[in-house]
């Protein structure tokens, strides 16, 4: 119950205003400015894109891995961004950027935050995977959407930061059930996202909703968090996935399910996903 009591007190100051939230860095800025503008050529946003190394490298690595290599590979990182697209380079800015504002101060804190980041990536590969077999657009929209929504359960560790005890795991778990989304769209606010973003960060999670029969960005974030609580063993109550709103607006050549009741199709590509997630470690 501390360890609860502490995280209310200190999401009371963050709504009063008393405790600082990181801000995107001005690189981050700068870029996602110049992915916005339609009339950046590459050559411009990949001259950006190089003054952060680290975020250049990953670029590459997304673009010549198993979730996007195609039969010419990205050897340059003008070839990687116009593999990807611009939607997709705009998601590994702002997961890369989000990463390097949260720094854990201690050995429990990180060893919390690599089992949440880890099933966060294994999500957001999944999520691409199904955005891809779906052929859905804007494809920005539901990866970037994906990783987004659940950027307040790493606020939840940060507030830990200055605390003398880490939470446990399963405290931790049940903090972010309570508190997550309420600071989501607080620093989603605070970034000045698009409204869509925090639609998604209050939805998530919601099963039954759905505002139209056709399938949504949401719809697909949904079934790729159903994936990754299942995957991790996070969650013991969750309804079978026919019963999902998302899961009856897939093509019917995607709905087949394995063994343990999750979608084939995801099962299929495990060597990908793990591709993807080890890239984002």
């Amino acid at each position: 119950m501390a360890t609860i009591s502490v995280y209310r007190n200190v999401i009371n100051q963050v709504m009063q205003g008393e405790e600082r939230l990181p801000s995107l860095p001005a690189i981050t800025l700068k870029i996602r400015r110049a992915i916005s503008d339609t009339n950046t050529p590459h050559s411009k946003l990949a001259g950006l894109i190089m003054q952060d190394p680290a975020l250049s490298a990953l670029i590459m690595k997304t673009a010549n891995s198993a979730l996007y290599k195609t039969l010419a590979p990205a050897n340059t990182l003008n070839d990687a961004i116009r593999l990807l697209g611009r939607e997709v380079v705009d998601g590994l800015v702002m997961n890369h950027s989000v990463k390097s504002l949260f720094v854990m101060r201690s050995a429990a804190l990180k060893q919390l935050f690599m089992l949440s980041w880890r099933r966060q990536a294994v999500k957001t590969a999944i999520c691409i995977l199904l955005t891809r077999q779906t052929k859905f657009t804007p494809t920005f929209l539901p990866v970037t959407g994906c990783f987004l929504s659940e950027v307040g359960t790493l606020a939840v560790l940060s507030a830990f930061n200055n605390e003398p005890r880490a939470p446990s795991e399963q405290d931790f778990i049940v903090l972010c059930r309570e508190y997550a989304k309420r600071l989501g769209i607080i620093l989603l606010k605070k970034w000045q996202l698009d409204d869509s973003y925090i639609d998604i960060v209050r939805q998530a999670g919601n099963w039954q909703y759905s505002q139209t029969n056709a399938m949504t960005a949401l719809d697909l974030i949904n079934l790729s968090l159903y994936h990754s609580l299942v995957i991790f063993s996070q969650a013991h109550d969750l309804p079978p996935i026919q019963q999902l709103a998302s899961y009856n607006k897939l093509p019917n050549g995607l709905k087949p399910l394995d063994s343990i009741g999750l979608l084939q199709l995801i099962s299929q590509h495990e060597d990908a996903i793990a591709d993807y997630v080890a890239l984002a470690l």
